[in-house]
């Protein structure tokens, strides 16, 4: 798998920009940090920290996976910034058929 730095935020801008266009105003996303080593993207909005958080991060997986050919992404560590702000991290890795 070789994704250029360029081809890698476009997929990830595109997928946030088809997440942002379901989940918001509930959610939205937005990227922190880009590189192909980690994914880190700040959701935001009205939900509980302790509920859900899976469902969010995961959403945004399989919305960067509908864009992508070579790479899905790897759920990490997450963490609480604030009360209606988190950040997750992700590891890209080489798509599965």
């Amino acid at each position: 798998m070789s994704l250029s730095q360029n081809e890698l935020e476009e997929l990830v801008r595109k997928a946030i920009a088809l997440y942002n266009r379901v989940k918001s105003p509930e959610i939205t996303a937005k990227p922190i940090f880009v590189s192909p080593e980690i994914i880190t993207i700040s959701f935001s909005g009205g939900f509980c920290y302790g509920c859900g958080i899976f469902d969010i991060v995961e959403g945004f997986a399989q919305q960067f996976k509908t864009f992508s050919g070579k790479a899905e992404l790897k759920v990490g560590k997450n963490r609480q910034i604030n009360p209606r702000t988190f950040e997750a991290d992700y590891t890209l890795k080489a798509k599965s058929n």
